[in-house]
């Protein structure tokens, strides 16, 4: 068979997806493609190939799905249910006997402990030796390299933290002793430390890597926070997918363009939420989620909600998710399905698609599955698709308090979409993301001091009922986290000596940086005593330039 005669057979199996698709847009479900009503947008996402051998390899034809029989929506529509008082769901009822008096970072501390930091300390310590065995440059940061600990490594974590809240024009500017730039920062930790810790900072052992692993340097950190985000949060009957971007400019084989997001280049993270923007689902977009004759959007909802499937929960979904198909494999799991739906996905009711509608009307058609195609005519035309709804309307009052009629299908949505919506526009208050050049460590940032942290968030206040800002909460947390550097008690004396008559050195270098020399030879006073301690340096600094010129 030859390349033409295998296209050919593709492209004649509506079931089997386009291969030669490249979809830069498929994370952005507002994006508008140019494709016809009858077009499958259950494609097969290779965008992001590897580099083998790249030659068409005949594909085993999958059981096609038969097209569902649309007719008139019934008054009894029969779909899973979720029973109550047979599931055991909500917050670890443990916490409400231990720290139901926690401080916030008890909380954080559930996801962040000491196995964690454990993993972050043995990994760091150990990519940090081997950079050292490495032929260094003569003046190079890694030749001054000490191990950490764990202390050590919660001050990082806290620093990292604190630049969230305070941002600087550039990293030095933390340490700088300008009156424009002058922080605390330095007090618990010298620049130079943190940056080397920050050029080690590892979660993985790279001698592991198996070839082919896009995903290795954070997969096993990643694995172990969603196993603890899932141990003190069961989800109850709603859950909600949907994608955000973790933005990221530099060379990667899986960086996402997505042009109408603020963030336009990114990495691109599914997430599975639940109230109050609970993440308890956190997936990585890699570039390798193709599998013949399944579409991508399929294959991600059904992996990440596989741990909660055959309950009766419901899925909701935005319209890059939502297709029959993903209703019908959800429906054969007892799972319901609730989301927007794109005109030209596979088997929509011709009938519904395409109708005229005016302000206020609704066109609905129902599959002999129960699943339910609604369109209606708000300002724009509104196509959703449901398996637990009917097309039944409900009187809410809008934002200007006027009554208005909507379905009870679309009022549902918008109360669950709402969760991912809380989880990024929080992780958005005060974030500690800066510009790097590695795209693990802005992942490894993301999920530990963002996704982490509003999920400990939403715990405390559940638990303790209190109320708490985002920016207090991280307050609070680097307030625990952050340890003073341990200063030797000789080095804590500051003696007063009589010397001979000169400027003083602090306040020539303050008026130096404001105005010049000149400008400080001019303004700065003249004094007859020096501290012991600024003096022993300028005393050793002249030995070393006496020593090293051959001076007496």
């Amino acid at each position: 068979m030859n390349r033409d005669q295998i296209l050919a057979a593709l492209s004649s199996d509506e079931d089997v997806s386009d291969n030669s698709f490249v979809d830069d847009s498929d994370a952005d479900p507002d994006f508008n493609l140019n494709l016809s009503d009858d077009s499958d947008l259950e494609y097969v996402d290779v965008s992001d190939s590897s580099d083998d051998d790249t030659s068409i390899i005949p594909i085993i034809q999958t059981p096609t799905q038969t097209e569902p029989n649309w007719g008139p929506v019934s008054e009894n529509v029969s779909c899973p249910v979720f029973n109550e008082q047979n599931e055991t769901f909500g917050i670890n009822p443990d916490l409400f006997d231990t720290l139901i008096d926690g401080m916030p970072f008890d909380f954080f501390s559930l996801f962040v402990d000491n196995e964690i930091l454990s993993i972050l300390v043995n990994e760091t310590n150990r990519y940090g030796n081997n950079l050292c065995s490495l032929p260094l440059r003569p003046k190079s940061r890694l030749k001054k390299w000490t191990e950490v600990n764990i202390d050590e490594m919660k001050t990082f974590l806290g620093i990292v933290m604190w630049m969230g809240l305070t941002p600087q024009p550039s990293l030095a500017s933390y340490w700088s002793k300008s009156y424009l730039y002058r922080s605390e920062i330095p007090k618990y930790m010298t620049r130079n430390r943190f940056e080397i810790i920050l050029r080690t900072f590892h979660c993985s052992n790279n001698a592991e890597c198996p070839p082919g692993d896009r995903l290795f340097k954070i997969r096993n950190l990643v694995d172990l926070l969603v196993m603890k985000f899932k141990m003190w949060n069961v989800p109850s009957e709603n859950m909600c997918i949907d994608e955000s971007v973790i933005p990221f400019v530099g060379r990667l084989s899986f960086r996402q363009f997505i042009k109408n997001k603020r963030h336009r280049y990114g990495i691109k993270v599914f997430k599975l939420c639940i109230n109050d923007g609970y993440t308890i689902g956190f997936k990585i977009y890699a570039g390798q989620e193709s599998v013949p004759g399944v579409g991508v959007s399929t294959k991600i909802v059904m992996e990440l909600a596989e741990d909660y499937l055959d309950k009766g929960r419901t899925m909701y979904t935005d319209n890059w998710y939502t297709s029959v198909t993903l209703a019908n494999q959800l429906l054969n799991r007892s799972t319901n399905l609730v989301g927007t739906l794109r005109s030209n996905r596979k088997f929509n009711p011709v009938s519904v698609v395409k109708a005229k509608l005016k302000k206020g009307e609704i066109m609905s058609s129902q599959s002999q599955n129960n699943i339910v195609v609604l369109k209606w005519k708000d300002k724009q035309d509104v196509l959703m698709l449901s398996t637990k709804h009917k097309n039944n309307t409900v009187v809410v009052n809008n934002k200007r308090g006027k009554q208005v009629v909507k379905p009870q299908m679309v009022i549902d949505y918008n109360k669950a979409k709402g969760s991912v919506d809380i989880c990024d526009l929080r992780s958005s208050y005060h974030s500690p993301l800066r510009r790097s050049l590695k795209w693990y460590r802005k992942v490894m940032f993301e999920i530990l001091l963002n996704t982490c942290l509003l999920n400990a968030m939403s715990l405390y206040t559940a638990v303790t009922s209190k109320k708490i800002s985002v920016t207090q909460f991280r307050e609070s947390i680097i307030h625990s986290l952050i340890k003073k550097i341990e200063v030797q008690p000789s080095e804590e004396k500051h003696i007063l000596i009589n010397a001979q008559r000169g400027k003083c050195y602090i306040c020539y270098k303050e008026m130096a940086e404001q105005g010049g020399r000149q400008h400080a030879q001019k303004i700065t006073r003249r004094v007859q005593t020096k501290c012991t301690k600024i003096f022993s340096v300028l005393f050793i600094s002249m030995a070393k330039l006496s020593t090293k010129y051959g001076l007496q």
